[in-house]
């Protein structure tokens, strides 16, 4: 049985994010970045009256340098956003417990008492449990400080490796992952 006892940081959701916003989306900015590069390059280098003109070429240039940069350009608003959002980050707790046959995740977060209005009384919320089996997930990975597990490409339970609670044993964990889910969906770092 592997655990993680997860109370979320700002620095767990802004790795994340980054992780999202840049390592994710690098060879798409980079394909869309030479494209337009190469549609600037083709007005300048063809002579004929339908390709002349710098407007589209200077155009296509500029957009060719901004686009693998503009993810980097939203990072400030990205940390803007989670700091609105801290208190709400530091609510969240999650308790994943990884046995031989499923996956049991545990929300415990604290909920924001509803007060309800025709009676006056406070809804206290019940804890949300799922069991997952292990083919639940498409994909799995890493990085330097968080174990990502992609149940779609909008559902993720992060999991910062510092939560784990058998402590150094990580290494024991990947390989336990690797034994479960297919390995061409795992991307752990090399060591």
């Amino acid at each position: 049985m592997h655990k993680f006892d997860v109370k979320y940081t700002f620095d767990d959701y802004y790795e994340y994010y980054k992780f999202i916003l840049i390592r994710q989306r690098i060879l798409r900015d980079i394909i869309f970045g030479l494209l337009f590069v190469g549609v600037a390059i083709y007005f300048w280098v063809d002579q004929s009256e339908s390709t002349s003109g710098n407007v589209i070429p200077i155009f296509s240039l500029v957009m060719g340098l901004l686009f693998p940069l503009m993810n980097y350009l939203t990072i400030p608003m990205l940390k803007k956003q989670l700091n609105q959002r801290k208190e709400e980050i530091n609510r969240t707790h999650i308790i994943v417990t990884f046995n031989e046959e499923e996956v049991i995740y545990e929300n415990l977060t604290e909920k924001i008492p509803q007060v309800n209005e025709t009676e006056g009384e406070t809804e206290k919320k019940e804890e949300s449990v799922f069991n997952l089996k292990y083919l639940n997930f498409m994909s799995i990975k890493e990085t330097k400080n968080l174990i990502m597990f992609y149940l779609d490409r909008q559902t993720v339970i992060i999991l910062p490796k510092s939560t784990y609670v058998e402590g150094n044993g990580i290494d024991e964990f990947k390989n336990f992952i690797l034994q479960k889910v297919n390995p061409k969906r795992v991307k752990f770092l090399k060591n």
